[in-house]
């Protein structure tokens, strides 16, 4: 068999953490580096404030998610 649901099952939740990791890590360089000077802040504090929400939320979404019997 070409596919195996186990094995994208369980990459798919890695993926899921490592994207929430993600949004959390670029709304905190946003948020605290000096990258990008000529955005204003009010703008980069937005979306670094954006970004670590949603972050949160599927971070949150994914720990609280349970998990599917295989019947």
């Amino acid at each position: 068999m070409l596919f195996n649901r186990g094995w994208f099952s369980s990459f798919m939740v890695f993926f899921g953490y490592m994207m929430a990791v993600i949004y959390i890590g670029i709304g905190c360089v946003l948020l605290i580096t000096k990258l990008f000077p000529a955005i204003p802040w009010n703008l980069k504090f937005t979306f670094a404030l954006f970004f670590i929400a949603y972050g949160s939320f599927r971070l949150v979404k994914m720990i609280t998610k349970k998990p599917e019997s295989n019947e």
